[in-house]
């Protein structure tokens, strides 16, 4: 994963696995050259990458239920793209 490339981490939560658990601690343990800031009383953290206000991280924790509640595979992969590219205004590029 390059967070200084055009990478993107999507999280896909699964039900009943520790996902939120895990999910919070994508946000607020890592330690990152950028961690994501994450103020008190949001339920929203903002995960930008080094020198530029673009996202590195699509989850609950990061852009909300951006695909609805619980999204599967499915839904985020159709989901995802549109939504970053509304997002960061970037230009037409294939996700990876």
């Amino acid at each position: 994963f390059d967070m200084k490339g055009e990478d993107v981490i999507v999280f896909l939560h699964i039900q009943k696995t520790g996902g939120t658990t895990f999910g919070r601690h994508l946000v607020q343990n890592v330690r990152l050259e950028v961690p994501c800031d994450c103020r008190p009383g949001q339920k929203k953290c903002t995960c930008y990458r080094p020198n530029r206000r673009e996202t590195w991280l699509f989850s609950r924790f990061s852009t909300g239920w951006s695909c609805g509640l619980h999204a599967d595979w499915t839904e985020l992969t159709n989901c995802v793209p549109g939504v970053l590219g509304r997002r960061e205004s970037a230009p037409n590029r294939t996700p990876r």
